[in-house]
């Protein structure tokens, strides 16, 4: 229940200051911290730079590694879990970032280099098709923020905007968004092979199975704040309560437990196969392939 009410009160916050902030009362609950930078990281495991506070992780595009969303640009990470630099591109908060196909979209707002065409106060939705070394922007310019974007396995891409719960989607790479007559308020969101839309919220997983124009509970599972999927959608993680993590499969009905972040989780990332990726305020931590829920 406190982690619920911690949630919960977090969400409204999160709306009227535009950023998601998580908090638990005591070290053992799941914190999600909005603007947090990470301190130094030790250990053969972690990276050895530092970051600003990361929003989520994508495979790149390039299919070497990953890409990491940050409070001050996109960094790359290698698929061992090391920290690589920063994208050579424009610096900007990186909110939502995700990928369709090889192309890049994302939100969130601009920093004191972003190009002034790319939106200002919020830079709507921005498109890149060199792995972030540029930036278009394609819909919502200076309008919105989208915190969260989520691709499915067809290209459909769904959104949520800062402004308002109702789900968007674009089927034609973020030129155009239209509403799914779903409205959700989620920390995340992520589409799995089967076609499922999984949003994380305060009073725990929901489901929709109609292309998120509707959502319903997802029963018996338990309260994740953080979510990630695999790049073939197969694979899906989240942390939770606990810093426990947890995965399942396309379609499958439960989770199961994978093991635990070392500290105030970030982001996630599940490969189609192997190790998982954690960003949490101890740098960058590799953890081994959990077994199939």
């Amino acid at each position: 229940m406190l982690l619920h009410r911690t949630l919960t009160s977090t969400l409204r916050h999160h709306h009227a200051r535009r950023s998601i902030l998580a908090a638990g009362a005591v070290a053992a609950l799941i914190f999600i911290a909005g603007c947090a930078a990470q301190t130094p990281s030790t250990g053969d495991d972690h990276a050895t730079s530092t970051i600003e506070h990361a929003h989520n992780v994508v495979a790149d595009p390039s299919g070497s590694g990953f890409l990491i969303g940050t409070h001050d640009g996109i960094y790359t990470a290698t698929e061992d879990g090391k920290l690589g630099p920063r994208v050579d591109g424009p610096r900007f908060d990186a909110m939502g970032l995700t990928a369709v196909g090889d192309i890049l979209l994302a939100s969130g707002h601009p920093g004191r280099t972003t190009p002034p065409e790319l939106g200002t106060p919020h830079l709507g939705i921005i498109r890149s098709t060199d792995t972030g070394r540029s930036w278009t922007p394609v819909a919502f310019t200076g309008e919105k923020d989208f915190h969260v974007l989520a691709t499915a396995p067809d290209g459909t891409v769904y959104g949520l905007a800062t402004d308002s719960s109702d789900v968007l989607v674009s089927t034609d790479e973020g030129d155009t968004w239209t509403p799914t007559g779903g409205s959700i308020s989620a920390f995340n969101l992520v589409a799995d092979a089967t076609g499922r839309v999984i949003a994380s919220t305060p009073d725990g997983l929901q489901v929709s199975t109609d292309g998120a124009a509707s959502f319903g509970p997802w029963a018996d599972t338990p309260l994740i704040a953080l979510l990630g999927v695999s790049p073939d959608h197969q694979r899906v993680v989240g942390v939770g309560s606990g810093g426990k993590i947890w995965t399942t499969t396309a379609g499958a009905p439960s989770w199961s437990e994978a093991g635990t972040v070392h500290g105030q989780a970030q982001a996630i990332a599940i490969p189609n196969t192997g190790a998982l990726l954690v960003v949490d305020d101890s740098g960058l931590t590799l953890l081994p392939s959990p077994p199939s829920p």
